[in-house]
C-alpha cells in the first residue's frame, strides 16, 4: 500500500497593500498524512487548530482537494486514509484552508507518482480557493508575489537576503465577518494608484532587509479600512506594537489576524498587543514566528507492504 505524508505552512496574503499578490509563507504548519487502504473506504482523521469546524468526511479541504487530483487523473487507490494534524488556526486570515488544499493535491499527486507538474497543482489550487497568492506561498514558501491569469497563475517567488521573524497575534473577534462593514466593489482612483506605487516597495523592502522603507510602505487604503473597523482594539494594538519597535503591522489576509514584522523585542511585542486587545475586552494568542523559506515538503512517498 501506497503513503505520503507532507507538511504545508501557514501564509499571509495580501501583506499591507499587495492585496491578492503578495504572500509570506510562515512557520506554521498543517500535517497531512495519506494512506493507500485495502478496502474502498475513504476516512478522514482530523486534529489540531480548529478541527472540530471542518466537515468529517469528502468536504474536508485535504479530502477534498485529494479528491480533486484523482478525477483529474481518472485513476485513484482504492480505498484512503487521510490523517491531518493542523497547527494553523482556522478563519482567522492565516491560510488554514490554502495550506490543506496544497497538502491534498500534493499528497494524493505524491500517492499516484507525482504525474502531475507544480504548475498544474498551483492551477487547481487555484481553481478550488478561488486565487494563487495563499496556494504559490503554501506551495514555495518564502515571499512570493503573484496574479491570476486566465485560469493560470504568473508568479515569482522573491528571494530575501535575511528572512525576518514576525509576530503573529490572533484576537477573538466574534463575528468578525459580519462585524465588517458593506465594501463597496468599486474603489476611488487615488487609493488605487495608493496601493499599486507601495507594492513593489513593500516587495523591495522585503526582500532587502529594509525596515525603514517597509515603515512607510506597508499600509492599505483598499480594504484595511473595513477590516479594522471589524477588530476591537485594533488602533491600541498597532500603537503598541509600534512603541515597541515594530517594523510594521498589517492584517494578515482577510484577518483579524496581525502580521507584525520586528528586527527585535518580538515577546515584548506580543505581550504588549496582546495586553491592548485586553484592555479593549478582547482575549489575544500571540505566536513568534520565522519565514518558512521550504514551502510544501513531501516527509515520506513509500510503498508499505500489505
Amino acid at each position: 500500500m501506497r503513503k505520503a505524508k507532507i507538511t504545508v505552512p501557514a501564509v499571509s496574503t495580501n501583506l499591507g497593500p499587495g492585496i491578492e499578490s503578495l504572500a509570506l509563507a510562515l512557520g506554521m504548519h498543517v500535517t497531512a498524512t495519506l494512506i493507500e487502504r485495502s478496502d474502498t473506504r475513504l476516512v478522514i482523521e482530523s486534529g489540531g487548530e480548529g478541527h472540530a469546524l471542518l466537515p468529517p468526511d469528502c468536504e474536508h479541504p485535504v479530502m477534498y482537494a485529494a479528491v480533486r487530483v484523482f478525477q483529474r487523473l481518472e485513476d485513484a487507490p482504492l480505498g484512503l486514509r487521510v490523517n491531518v494534524r493542523s497547527a494553523i488556526p482556522l478563519q482567522v486570515g492565516l491560510g488554514a484552508e490554502a495550506a490543506m488544499t496544497v497538502a491534498g493535491l500534493v499528497g494524493a499527486n505524491s500517492l499516484m507518482g507525482t504525474p502531475l507538474s507544480r504548475d498544474e497543482l498551483i492551477a487547481m489550487g487555484m481553481e478550488i480557493i478561488g486565487r494563487p497568492d495563499g496556494v504559490i506561498a503554501a506551495m514555495l514558501g518564502g515571499l512570493t508575489i503573484s496574479a491570476a491569469d486566465d485560469g493560470r497563475a504568473l508568479y515569482r517567488r522573491i528571494e530575501m537576503a535575511a528572512p525576518p521573524k514576525v509576530v503573529v497575534v490572533v484576537p477573538e473577534i466574534l463575528d468578525y465577518d459580519s462585524a465588517q462593514p458593506a465594501r463597496s466593489k468599486t474603489v476611488a482612483l487615488t487609493d488605487a494608484i495608493y496601493n499599486l506605487g507601495r507594492v513593489p516597495l513593500v516587495t523591495e523592502a522585503l526582500r532587502a532587509g529594509d525596515a525603514g522603507l517597509l515603515v512607510q510602505a506597508l499600509d492599505d487604503r483598499l480594504l484595511r479600512p473595513s477590516f479594522s473597523k471589524a477588530i476591537t482594539g485594533f488602533d491600541a494594538a498597532v500603537a503598541a506594537a509600534r512603541t515597541m519597535g515594530a517594523d510594521g503591522v498589517t492584517i494578515s489576509g482577510e484577518g483579524p489576524a496581525l502580521l507584525i514584522f520586528a528586527r527585535f523585542n518580538h515577546r515584548r511585542i506580543a505581550a504588549a498587543v496582546e495586553a491592548a486587545f485586553g484592555r479593549h475586552g478582547v482575549s489575544a494568542r500571540s505566536w513568534t514566528l520565522p519565514v518558512d523559506t521550504q514551502g510544501v515538503v513531501v516527509t515520506a512517498a513509500e510503498t508499505l507492504p500489505g
